[in-house]
């Protein structure tokens, strides 16, 4: 859910409670009973909870993205010897950045999504970071390449989304008896020929609701119907990060850092363990770095790289965790920055808008967002794109932290072909400008004020991401929720949600947890939010349990 979420609506009769919210309360009841005793962050003076803790409880994180940063602060905050083992030579993960023309940019995700009780909203105020509401004003350029009616757009954005919140309540309430290679494109086409709508409305329908692709990483035809209902989000704005992630990654590391041992640049193996009859067992973490015993292991890589069998397990995952890695989707989203020496979109241009009886004609600039639906003015190769654009140059949206940068998001197979003509290519070569300029050019040479080959025309510097290349990221970008095309619905089927249950769970009978944006309340599946509640969530259950332990043996 990297790009802006859909607005939240009650996807459920009155009276009942959807089961993203039964969830959240089950996971709630959980762990927060615990955490509410407690600092959401520890002193400067270092760990403030050293209560019934053992200090010679050693646990073991692998991975220093938001969720394993936000285990170790829980655990440091319990008294607990952590030690962190990071692939990278960075903290964050997919919370990374990189300098275009000496600023930086988001290169993992760009919003905070929902602001009702949301933690992320919290860290971002504790660490002055700049957020922004860009507003829903949209432009939309047609297969030709041309300006649709702004009337046109805002009525079929008006269906898509009633669609979308009807398709929401249809996965909650029938989930168990929907076939699992059924799509939501399945059930548009299904409500749209059961509408009034003529023919070209229907298409074009059917074409706005492809930018669905950028909540999910995927193609519309993609995205099952069947657990539609995972995709519903926390209410409240989406807000967008203006000045990056980088603030936010810095709070969250400032105490951790300097109370847990870590090891950058090391890569985990394996991760040996035996069955944990007393609290006495260890679990063995073998890097390319030399080996590590633990008495407790929180693994927070991507799914990505759990559905690659990085690290190995031995003896293997329970059944239950194995099918829940080998049934989850792993989602394809990419970005592109490309700089310009000026905003040359934003010259004033005449918009026609038609409302009502009246005509319109104001003079504005290009709005934030802007859709370019399936062109016919490509390459052949380019055709099936429908692309999402953000301009960060409003001084008005984004303040200070405005730049003359266009941002591309692609998906799907749009992702996958950019990721393939960069894929060994120098991000510094001429190469990669090249290659970058010549797939985004045909779209941002549509746009008002654009002029061939005047000087603020002429991109200064691009940059796209390669998460499909990082073999850290496991080749890809966060959870999402895909059709399985087996064409009938059997027992071998996945069960996503109890498959998010049980990774959960972990085998604490062994010493294996683990958390990450996978492994989050529902309603948080894929999202930075997500990931920060799964590393309090696992680093509560250690020390409840250890707290029961020491209990036990106490009486």
């Amino acid at each position: 859910m990297e790009s802006r979420a859909h607005f939240s609506k009650t996807y459920t009769s009155q009276g009942q409670k959807s089961r993203i919210m039964q969830d959240l309360e089950s996971y709630s009841e959980n762990f927060r009973c615990h955490l509410k005793h407690q600092s959401t962050t520890i002193s400067n003076n270092g760990p403030t909870i050293a209560n019934k803790m053992s200090r010679n409880l050693h646990v073991g994180i692998v991975g220093a993205g938001l969720a394993g940063l936000r285990c170790a602060e829980i655990l440091v905050q319990g008294g607990i010897n952590v030690t962190i083992v990071e692939a990278r030579d960075r903290l964050g993960g997919r919370v990374h950045q990189s300098s275009l023309l000496g600023r930086l940019v988001d290169m993992g995700p760009n919003w905070i999504h929902g602001t009702d009780d949301n933690p992320m909203l919290k860290l971002a105020k504790a660490s002055d970071t700049k957020l922004s509401s860009p507003g829903e004003y949209t432009f939309v350029y047609d297969s030709n390449g041309v300006l649709m009616d702004g009337r046109k757009v805002l009525d079929g954005f008006a269906v898509v989304w009633d669609i979308v919140t009807d398709a929401f309540k249809y996965s909650n309430e029938n989930c168990e008896s929907i076939a699992s290679d059924l799509s939501l494109k399945d059930f548009f086409r299904e409500r749209l020929s059961a509408s009034l709508l003529d023919e070209e409305a229907q298409n074009t329908v059917l074409e706005l609701a492809e930018i669905w692709g950028g909540f999910i990483g995927d193609s519309f035809e993609r995205q099952s119907l069947k657990w539609f209902w995972l995709e519903e989000c926390l209410n409240g704005d989406n807000l967008f990060v203006s000045n990056t992630h980088q603030t936010i990654i810095n709070r969250a590391t400032e105490v951790v850092m300097s109370h847990v041992k870590m090891h950058f640049s090391t890569v985990v193996q394996s991760i040996g363990t035996q069955l944990k009859k007393s609290r006495d067992g260890t679990v063995t973490v073998k890097t390319t770095n030399g080996n590590f015993e633990f008495d407790e292991v929180i693994v927070t890589v991507p799914l990505g790289c759990l559905k690659m069998g990085t690290p190995k397990f031995v003896p293997e995952l329970p059944s239950s965790i194995s099918r829940a890695i080998a049934g989850a989707s792993y989602s394809r989203l990419e970005k592109v920055f490309i700089a310009f020496p000026m905003p040359f979109w934003e010259r004033l241009s005449t918009v026609t808008l038609k409302c009502d009886d009246a005509t319109l004609v104001t003079e504005r600039t290009l709005p934030i967002f802007t859709h370019f639906l399936r062109p016919a003015y490509v390459p052949e190769e380019q055709k099936s794109w429908t692309l999402d654009m953000i301009a960060l140059s409003s001084s008005t949206v984004f303040g200070a932290h405005a730049q003359p940068v266009l941002l591309f998001d692609l998906w799907g197979t749009s992702a996958t072909h950019m990721t393939s003509v960069i894929a060994n290519l120098r991000p510094t070569s001429e190469r990669y400008y090249k290659a970058i300029d010549t797939l985004f050019r045909p779209f941002y040479s549509r746009l008002p004020g654009y002029e061939e080959n005047h000087p603020d025309c002429v991109p200064a510097a691009v940059i796209a991401t390669n998460w499909q290349n990082d073999e850290f990221a496991g080749r890809g970008s966060y959870t999402n929720f895909k059709t399985y095309q087996n064409g009938r619905q059997t027992e071998d089927d996945p069960v996503i949600d109890d498959g998010v249950r049980a990774m959960r769970t972990g085998v604490p009978e062994r010493g294996i947890w683990f958390a990450g944006e996978h492994t989050a309340p529902f309603v948080a599946l894929g999202t930075t939010t997500g990931a920060y509640w799964s590393g309090e969530a696992a680093a509560t259950k250690i020390i409840e349990a250890y707290d029961l332990s020491r209990q036990s043996e106490s009486d």
